[in-house]
């Protein structure tokens, strides 16, 4: 009877607390006492707890948030030089909401007065004053330098000095004084490297990736490229390197690279809004898409990859574009003929669905062929691409078109964020031949150049021209893939439809020259919201000498993007210039360019 009234108790009180009135307190407003040199919207960006907006939900108020949001705060205030600031938290609950209070007291605002660098030889003290963000006469920042001091290691690391060390010392009175020891120590070089948890891939086969030799020097550049090129070869998901000591040596290491292997086979589903392209010639088209893939990342234990995939695509911008399914296997690997470059072999099979007047359907084109691809990457995300491609059109029609082409790609990347770009600037060079005993030969280039200029801290200027020109195109060929140049749509001209720049009959006409230009100012307005204004213009021709400014076409608008980790979201609103003023609404994934 006791052990059941016990059990009665706990079950009722655990009734209370799942379900009993606990109504969340939310966070009124956030106000500020003492504060001359940091303003409210700073603060508002750092803390946590802060009022709820139309585009932030605080979802409770928890007053453990609230002093670790203090001690940030203070911090804060430490990287802007005010080293005595006091800060005092505190908050009132009235009908369930909080009131927060920050109480400041500033103190004085601390410069650097002096600075001194003692025992560097291989790196100059105005080098290290810059790498560690000193600057005399600028508020001392403690923080900066416990942020950057890794900057002022690599440095060092890259010159070999693997055992330097490094004391920093301030001395506080009205202003701050700044001693930097280094003792730099004997250069490092490279004596032996061992492999752990490799598995089943022969040692071999890792050696091979290695960028260094015995006897070189230790370089954290080299090491880091030979981390890239062991990641780069599919089989491990983690490749740590660790340098260690040689026993009664000051200037050797012994290097041990410990790696973990992924999933040797497995099985790879993906789906959503995606930016697909359904023909080489047009540009990629936001669709729903779905792929599922089966993966060997080792192939009888070796480095090569075999994958098999199915994909299926129906572009949602458009209702003529036809919807695309692929199905296709790869082998690759980063070596060919004893050589390092990354290499794929593929075979492929794809069906597009025509339909009669966009809604019945007509029939099927099948294409199905193979390509063989090699890569050489430069640095970052820049890299020169070869493909050596044979494929075959089927459809109503009594004799199949073959096509047999080589195609070479120049692609130099020098934005400083491939998805939130800021800075840089970016070249494609792509160049195509066909022939070669197939059913068509021509020749054609594409050139496009982007780049970006910062106008303030949250706006960028970004400029895109795209220029291509096609040779010896018979008018006679039925353009399936959409080798043609098409414009329209929202990764081109954004007032006109997909593909329908220009129109005969009703359908979408492609010719062999095109100039487009993209320029568009984009500022972030509020947090994650971003508001674009932009311009496009464009032409499409058959002769080189109709290019002119005179003849191109032109639209205006105001578009706003939402950041999302895949990338923005768009929705843009276009409208024509000099023709019939039409207008359209376009969404899009990922910025223009």
């Amino acid at each position: 009877m006791h052990r059941f009234r016990i059990i009665s108790a706990c079950t009722f009180a655990c009734i209370v607390y799942l379900f009993g009135n606990n109504e969340k307190i939310i966070i009124n407003k956030l106000d500020l006492t003492g504060n001359k040199n940091v303003s409210l919207n700073e603060i508002l960006f750092i803390v946590r707890q802060r009022p709820p907006t139309f585009f932030y939900r605080q979802p409770e108020f928890n007053s453990r948030l609230l002093k670790l949001d203090a001690l940030t705060l203070k911090n804060y205030y430490h990287s802007k030089g005010f080293l005595d600031v006091k800060i005092k938290e505190s908050h009132k609950i009235i009908d369930s909401k909080a009131d927060i209070i920050f109480e400041i007291d500033e103190g004085v605002r601390y410069y650097l007065s002096d600075l001194k660098i003692n025992g560097n030889q291989s790196i100059s003290d105005s080098k290290i004053s810059e790498l560690l963000g000193l600057s005399i006469g600028a508020p001392y920042n403690p923080v900066g330098i416990n942020d950057n001091l890794y900057l002022l290691e690599n440095e060092y690391y890259n010159l070999g000095k693997l055992f330097f060390t490094l004391e920093i010392k301030d001395s506080v009175t009205d202003s701050v004084s700044v001693v930097v020891n280094i003792e730099e120590k004997k250069d490092v070089y490279i004596h032996n490297t061992f492999f752990e948890k490799t598995g089943n891939i022969d040692s071999t086969i890792v050696l091979r990736e290695l960028t260094y030799e015995k006897g070189d020097l230790y370089t954290k550049k080299e090491t880091d490229k030979t981390l890239k090129q062991l990641r780069e070869m599919g089989i491990f998901s983690m490749a740590n390197l660790t340098p260690v000591r040689v026993a009664n040596s000051d200037s050797l290491v012994n290097l041990v690279i410990e790696f973990r292997r992924y999933k040797q086979r497995e099985w790879y589903s993906a789906g959503g809004y995606d930016p697909i392209s359904f023909a080489e010639g047009s540009p990629e088209l936001p669709a729903l898409s779905a792929t599922i893939e089966w993966r060997n990342r080792a192939a009888y234990n070796t480095p090569k990859q075999f994958s098999t995939k199915l994909l299926a695509g129906v572009p949602m911008e458009t209702d003529f574009a036809n919807p695309r399914f692929r199905y296709d296997a790869s082998i690759s690997s980063n070596w060919f003929l004893n050589i390092r470059i990354p290499t794929t072999i593929t075979g492929y099979f794809e069906r597009f669905i025509i339909y009669e007047d966009y809604k019945n359907y007509d029939k099927s084109i099948d294409r199905f062929g193979a390509n063989f691809k090699q890569r050489i990457q430069l640095e970052d995300r820049s890299y020169i691409e070869n493909k050596i491609v044979w494929e075959e059109f089927s459809d109503k029609s009594e004799t199949n078109i073959q096509e047999r082409s080589l195609l070479s790609k120049v692609y130099f990347d020098r934005k400083d964020d491939p998805l939130f770009t800021k800075k840089g600037y970016l070249l494609d060079l792509t160049f195509k031949s066909t022939g070669f005993g197939g059913s068509r030969e021509y020749f054609k280039t594409d050139a496009t150049i982007q780049t970006y200029f910062p106008s303030t801290s949250k706006s960028v200027i970004a400029l895109r021209m795209q220029m291509g020109k096609m040779w010896n195109w018979d008018d006679d060929y039925n353009d399936y893939s959409y080798e043609k140049f098409y414009l329209g749509g929202s990764t081109s001209m954004r007032a006109w439809d997909v593909l329908r720049f220009s129109n005969k009959d009703g359908i979408p006409h492609g010719e062999t020259v095109r100039l487009m230009t993209n320029l568009e100012f984009r500022a972030d307005i509020y947090k994650l919201i971003g508001l674009t204004i932009f311009s496009d213009g464009g032409i499409l021709t058959s002769q080189i000498s109709s290019v002119s400014f005179s003849n191109m076409k032109w639209n205006i608008g105001l578009g706003m993007a939402i950041r999302t980790p895949l990338g923005p979201f768009r929705i843009d609103y276009a409208y024509r210039l000099n023709e019939i003023k039409e207008s359209r609404v376009q969404l899009g994934v990922q910025n223009l360019f």
